[in-house]
């Protein structure tokens, strides 16, 4: 017999393909047990899908004229939905969606115009402003925005013009502060935070985008004091105006945190009033009132502070 002499590259291939072998064995061994493991599963998947189709009880039933059915109630959907978009979210009287960029020295002037028209208009309606007080863009006060800033500045100004003139009408006591987020800068930080300034009428966070870009959230805060009576005018008019505002979060306290106790209503009624004179038959006895009417509730001031978003609606309708 023979001798079989192996040098060591041979033994050395022998070795890699015993090697390779056991590996390729192992990963068709594991492979064909995931293969079956997802087959097994896409089994059970259409097994039930054709239990939960098929039977009543689960009220699901698949076929041609439910999927017509389910068609045509999105069709009607949609026709019921189109006009409250042309009427509601889209008026004629709402120009966000026709703000274009213009000349920032142009686009100062307009500010400056706009923010002595508020200050007159709060002064006739006897409105306390701050001292210096620029309605949300003391940034620009001696600064001009560049070109690209322009567009959403103007948007921004007119969500403030339209929030400002509903507090003046109200019209509330005193306005303390309206900020805005500066959409101008870019969006750093994951696009929802944005870097402190020294700004104090400066909202943190960015504008946020709904799904599918349908519409444009632009976050304002208002602060300001009035009274009960004339914070339903602001709500109402908030829900009257043509510009889509949605309040997210309000703030309220009273300076009259605690209710009149019982033995306070002696005191609110004065003192008792004199004695009745006499008077001649069918005439009322005259009385003489040492107080004038007196409030249990109502009188008080509220310090408000309100998240107000005005929406920019993008979506068009079925026509368009």
């Amino acid at each position: 017999m023979k001798k079989l002499n192996l040098s060591g590259f041979d033994l050395g291939f022998i070795i890699a393909f015993a090697v390779v072998a056991l590996l390729g064995g192992g990963a068709w061994w594991y492979l064909s047990g995931e293969l079956q493991t997802a087959v097994d599963d896409v089994g059970k998947a259409d097994a039930d899908f054709k239990k939960y189709s098929a039977d009543s009880k689960y009220h699901v039933v698949v076929s041609t004229s439910n999927g017509k059915t389910l068609q045509a109630n999105i069709d009607l959907l949609k026709a019921q939905l189109d006009p409250l978009i042309e009427t509601k979210l889209l008026p004629k009287e709402n120009k966000l969606h026709s703000i274009e960029k213009e000349d920032p020295v142009a686009w100062k002037h307009d500010l400056d115009d706009e923010v002595n028209r508020l200050k007159t208009a709060a002064k006739l309606h006897g409105v306390t402003l701050p001292r210096n007080f620029y309605f949300g863009f003391s940034r620009y006060q001696s600064l001009n925005p560049s070109d690209e800033q322009t567009a959403v500045l103007s948007k921004q100004l007119k969500g403030v013009e339209e929030l400002a003139t509903i507090l003046i009408n109200a019209p509330v006591k005193e306005i303390k502060m309206i900020a805005r987020t500066y959409e101008e800068d870019p969006h750093t930080g994951g696009g929802n935070v944005s870097a402190p300034t020294v700004e104090l009428d400066h909202l943190g966070g960015y504008s946020f985008n709904a799904a599918g870009k349908a519409y444009t959230a632009f976050p304002f805060e208002l602060d300001f004091d009035t009274t009960p009576e004339n914070f339903r005018n602001v709500i109402n008019n908030l829900i009257q105006s043509p510009y889509l505002f949605v309040v997210r979060t309000l703030s309220i306290q009273s300076d009259h945190p605690n209710s009149p106790l019982i033995t306070d209503l002696d005191r609110l009624a004065g003192p008792p009033p004199p004695p009745m004179t006499e008077t001649a038959p069918g005439e009322v006895a005259a009385t003489v009132s040492t107080m004038g009417p007196q409030y249990l509730f109502g009188n008080s001031t509220i310090k408000v502070k309100a998240r107000v978003d005005m929406i920019e609606w993008k979506a068009k309708s079925k026509d368009e």
